[in-house]
């Protein structure tokens, strides 16, 4: 028995100027190709959220967000989405680095 998620994932690569955004479906595949978002462009990031309320409609279920802290640069980002209403996460990279270095371990088994 697998388990899926009763949400849309949505990754982000935060970096300074920019970042990545990867929306993934329930059952883990992409909804999109992954893409790049500018922070000071207001269309760039208009685009993204709509893009992550389409994926909210087509599956009728809300979306969770995730995004490393990064020092500085995530919290406008952070606050942004969450105007918007979006669930938003903020991720330790210790933690993601730690776990990424755990599964390729046992995956190695």
């Amino acid at each position: 028995m697998s388990f899926l998620p009763n949400y849309i994932s949505v990754g982000i690569d935060v970096a300074a100027d920019f970042s990545w955004f990867c929306i993934l479906t329930p059952d883990g595949r992409e909804f999109k190709k992954p893409f790049k978002v500018d922070h000071d462009n207001a269309d760039s990031l208009k685009n993204a959220a709509l893009s992550i309320k389409k994926a909210e409609e087509q599956f009728s279920m809300k979306s969770k967000i995730f995004l490393e802290s990064t020092g500085i640069y995530h919290f406008p980002l952070f606050c942004h989405l969450k105007e918007l209403g979006f669930e938003v996460f903020v991720i330790n990279p210790l933690i993601t680095n730690s776990n990424k270095k755990y599964w390729y371990k046992k995956s190695e088994k």
